[in-house]
């Protein structure tokens, strides 16, 4: 990681990303009302207009103002954690951008006045069997860096025995 410009690289990822995320959720608000769709791969991955009032996996739906908080509380810890945090590798850059992000997106979105929820709209199954929850480039960025930092912290914790064994 460039120690002159360490947050270089999570500026352009959470700018990146959120770009994405906030233009595809306008472009499916813009062009799908509900029960309108487009399947593809046999109906496997699903395009469709979903708005989440709840958390993730659309838990405790109503509580669009509980999530708003938690979500803007659990984004300022990820933000002071990595600002506070000495060794930031480019992967725990990477990962933290990408969780970072995707909050963003789904706070401003809870923000938007008159939507009901978080837009939702990538859907993956096979209907009658099992379906997962819809979601959003916000979403999928919060679950692929979580799955980075996991790396990291595993990363560390060996490096930390290795030293630990001479």
């Amino acid at each position: 990681m460039d120690k002159n410009r360490p947050y270089l690289l999570p500026i352009v990822i959470i700018t990146g990303i959120l770009s994405l995320d906030i233009f595809t959720k306008y472009l499916i608000v813009m062009n799908f009302g509900f029960g309108d769709r487009i399947d593809f791969i046999g109906g496997f991955l699903r395009i469709s207009l979903v708005y989440n009032e709840g958390g993730v996996f659309g838990i405790l739906q109503g509580h669009k103002n509980l999530f708003l908080i938690i979500s803007i509380v659990v984004l300022t810890l990820m933000v002071v954690y990595y600002v506070l945090e000495r060794n930031k590798s480019a992967l725990f850059s990477i990962s933290m951008a990408l969780i970072v992000s995707g909050a963003l997106g789904n706070i401003i979105d809870r923000l938007v006045p008159g939507r009901p929820g978080v837009v939702d709209f990538i859907s993956i199954g096979v209907d009658g069997v099992y379906r997962w929850p819809s979601f959003n480039v916000a979403d999928s960025s919060i679950v692929v860096g979580a799955f980075l930092l996991i790396i990291v912290f595993y990363r560390e914790e060996r490096k930390r025995k290795i030293a630990g064994n001479e």
